[in-house]
């Protein structure tokens, strides 16, 4: 006759599980085959497995590629996987009670006391563990569907991490538009400089010049660095994001255009409602427990009230940055166009003679620094819309949640 005790069965269970639980390595794009996820087509997957980061697909490499997302979906993944285990070994078990209570029953032991005893022990056993095993089945089947809080708490940490990798993405790119432009600034600061130094030799250049000149092109070299410095950085933050190696030869792909009519036909109190409605903060707090007591429930429906009013007073805020930033970027065009047709007319003057070269490099700097200020003011732009559609969909990094 099978006799164990119900504790040590499931201490028995868990260990075991967790030894023939497998364990999953990251693995970072193209560095492996991996099993087609559901839902991949092959030509997602493998344009998902090249040398190239696109804006696009960040959710994805973060969803199937991002180390810190693949660890907690192995860690919850894990603990379903044991959950299950104890479930089967328990109905395993329960059916072996059941035949030790059937056969005792069948040879006439249970005409003695201490026979009758025993299987009601049995009978008892399998009953109380009949009744946990099916809980455990249903808690299993919950946590299968796909609206499971298991399943929103994966996509909430997806969207949480595809979040700053899109952050870490616009600033790269900002960055790098910003070395093209240093590049420019210090090839015509050095082109000035030698201008200066020919002026210094016919006498219409002070020493004070020269040395002007020459801070100007140790300061364009100093900028250059700095910013090569934090765009290495910026990339190699990416990387980690997006599971690829630090050393991949890689391109990082640029900042999608944005859809100005979309801009403009904002929705603020329908994006409000739909930021509340899907906010996982209030999700949670609308799910959490009340304690079923008067006190409870009132604390629990102005919490859940607060933190309505915070996501929409968040959603004003981001919405204003929104509108200032699509504003500061109209200025920035028309800054540039203005800045174009400036450096078109100093090119020809230049052409015919009747504009110097040092008059003709600042006209270059300027048209310069209008073209780097439009794509700063791009990159702000996309940044804020950006950050605006992510609380719609019910992420929002600020102090406001």
């Amino acid at each position: 006759m099978r006799r164990r005790c119900f504790q040590s069965f499931c201490l028995a269970a868990l260990l075991t599980a967790a030894a023939v639980m497998p364990s999953y390595g990251a693995v970072g794009p193209g560095q492996a085959e991996e099993p087609i996820p559901d839902g991949v087509t092959e030509e997602q997957w493998s344009k998902l497995n090249d040398q190239a980061i696109e804006f696009d697909e960040l959710p994805d490499l973060v969803r199937y590629f991002n180390p810190s997302m693949l660890n907690t979906v192995d860690t919850i993944n894990n603990s379903i996987g044991n959950l299950q285990y104890i479930h089967d070994e328990m109905r395993s078990y329960i059916s072996d009670l059941k035949d030790d209570a059937d056969q005792l029953k069948d040879s006439g032991a249970t005409s003695t006391p201490e026979g009758m005893e025993q299987y009601m022990t049995l009978e008892g056993m399998v009953k109380g563990m009949k009744t946990s095993a099916e809980g455990m089945g249903r808690s299993l089947e919950y946590m299968s569907r796909p609206n499971s809080s298991v399943n929103s708490n994966i996509n909430q940490v997806a969207k949480n991490y595809t979040y700053y990798a899109n952050q870490v993405m616009i600033g790269y790119n900002s960055a790098v538009a910003n070395r093209s432009m240093l590049q420019k600034v210090a090839e015509i600061s050095s082109a000035a400089l030698e201008a200066k130094k020919l002026s210094h030799q016919l006498g219409m250049a002070t020493e004070a010049d020269l040395l002007s000149a020459n801070k100007e092109v140790l300061s364009a070299q100093s900028s250059l660095l700095n910013i090569s410095n934090t765009i290495d950085s910026l990339r190699r933050s990416l990387c980690f994001m997006t599971g690829y190696s630090t050393d991949a030869a890689l391109t990082i792909g640029g900042i999608p255009e944005l859809d100005m009519g979309a801009i403009s036909a904002i929705d603020l109190e329908a994006d409000t409602a739909k930021a509340i409605g899907n906010n996982y903060n209030l999700i949670s707090e609308r799910h959490g427990k009340s304690n079923q007591t008067t006190t409870g429930m009132k604390n629990k429906e102005a919490r859940v009230s607060d933190g309505e009013q915070n996501v929409a007073v968040t959603m004003q805020s981001l919405y204003q940055a929104v509108i200032q930033a699509k504003s500061a970027y109209d200025a920035s065009c028309t800054s540039y166009e203005k800045a174009v047709l400036e450096k078109g007319k100093a090119d020809r003057s230049f052409q015919l003679g009747m504009l110097s070269k040092i008059s003709n490099l600042q006209a270059q700097m300027a048209f310069l620094q209008a073209e780097s200020a439009k794509q700063s003011a791009y990159n702000t732009l996309y940044q804020a819309y950006d950050t605006y559609q992510w609380a719609v969909d019910g992420i929002i990094m600020t102090s406001a949640q």
